[in-house]
């Protein structure tokens, strides 16, 4: 018997749906679990927080991975080390600065009082994809610069392409995902066309000019739009629903959100701690390291599992329950990574939430569920694939 299956059933329904009673007993009995012979898994907050910065942490994969459709990536900061990944990112951080991106919200707040507009008079929404998907597809592509066009097919292919990063994915999610990625970058290919053809002065006009002064090559302006265009979304899109459904499901909550706007940082801050859209990451050690006494080979894998920490009872108490109130210190989670590798999208990602719930909170006074959302989780990524709501005055 596979041990794994009983630990970690990366393929389980119901493991899929509520994953953490499995990461809390990872963290109580395994807190650094040897899955096979090269790779290792690592849940607990003081053992992330120590190991993630470590130097010897590389994004590059040893020649024992196996080929994947995720490669089509290697030449952006998801698979570069320092120095080129401190010198690519440098060229799209200075796009989402707080001063820039207080900006950039201006957007979405705009499209999401349009889809307000839009409510019937029952105040029925498909709330995913009006309120949450295209605001923030919306924002990203207006930073960019580029067509804000084919949102439903980017929305669908995006979902084709984050389904084959779980263990347990099939032979058909890897076929979905070529057909993903084939969609995203015939799509990516055309926009740098035309925007060549007729410049502007969005973030591709500067990865553009980049290239033309040979500090960025065509495959990283080209990855790097890809990048940027299918994730501009859904991690945003995915936090936003998570909190409309539990406003729906926790009323005073909402009345809490509306009532107290000097709560409302804290709040958001605590909802992402709960519903991290990126469950996990992986590292490759560059050296031998230890952890918790378990003796780790360099260029073996080792899997961050950040839904876990989020919820490490030794740091956040109740851990499974709201609470916007926890002293600073016991309210660091670590949904957008830490350290050189922490997401680019942070600064964007909470002010889009934040301008998006404060429009809504603006002009209703309760949030119900039209019917059951319907989600697709795995072990690595959570989304929503419909929010049905009635807004109510």
């Amino acid at each position: 018997m596979n041990i794994t299956h009983e630990i970690l059933p990366w393929a389980n329904p119901g493991f899929r749906e509520n994953p953490y009673p499995w990461y809390a007993r990872l963290q109580r009995d395994y807190p650094v679990y040897q899955e096979n012979e090269k790779s290792f898994i690592v849940s607990r907050y003081d053992d992330y927080i120590t190991f993630v910065k470590h130097p010897a942490m590389s994004m590059v994969e040893p020649e024992w991975v196996q080929p994947h459709h995720w490669r089509a990536f290697l030449d952006t900061i998801l698979f570069y080390d320092p120095p080129k990944h401190t010198a690519l990112r440098r060229h799209t951080n200075k796009w989402f600065t707080p001063k820039l991106v207080r900006e950039w919200v201006k957007h979405t707040t705009e499209v999401v009082r349009e889809a307000l507009g839009e409510i019937d008079e029952q105040g029925y929404i498909e709330a995913h994809h009006h309120l949450c998907v295209v605001p923030t597809h919306i924002t990203m592509c207006r930073v960019l610069g580029i067509v804000e066009d084919d949102i439903e097919l980017a929305t669908l292919n995006t979902l084709k392409i984050v389904g084959m990063q779980t263990p347990a994915s099939t032979q058909a999610d890897r076929d979905r995902a070529k057909e993903g990625f084939d969609w995203l970058f015939s799509k990516c290919r055309a926009m740098i066309e035309e925007k060549k053809a007729n410049p502007g002065e969005g973030l591709l006009d500067a990865m553009l000019a980049l290239e033309a002064a040979g500090e960025m090559t065509s495959e990283e302006v080209l990855q790097t739009l890809v990048l940027f265009y299918f994730s501009g979304a859904p991690n945003p899109a995915y936090v936003l629903a998570a909190i409309l459904e539990n406003f729906a499901r926790q009323p005073h909550l909402f009345d809490l959100y509306r009532d107290e706007p000097e709560s409302r940082a804290a709040m958001i801050n605590e909802f992402i701690r709960l519903n991290p859209p990126e469950q996990s990451f992986t590292r490759y050690p560059t050296e031998d390291v230890e952890i918790r006494g378990i003796k780790i080979p360099a260029g073996s894998s080792i899997r961050f599992m950040t839904a876990a920490v989020n919820r490490d009872e030794s740091v956040f108490k109740r851990p499974n329950q709201f609470d916007h109130t926890r002293p600073q210190e016991a309210s660091q989670h670590v949904s957008f990574g830490i350290g050189v590798h922490a997401c680019a999208g942070q600064v964007i990602s909470r002010a889009e939430i934040e301008a998006s719930l404060n429009v809504i909170a603006e002009h209703y006074s309760r949030i119900e569920l039209a019917e059951e959302p319907v989600t697709l989780n795995d072990d690595r990524i959570r989304n929503y694939i419909t929010l049905p709501l009635f807004l109510k005055k």
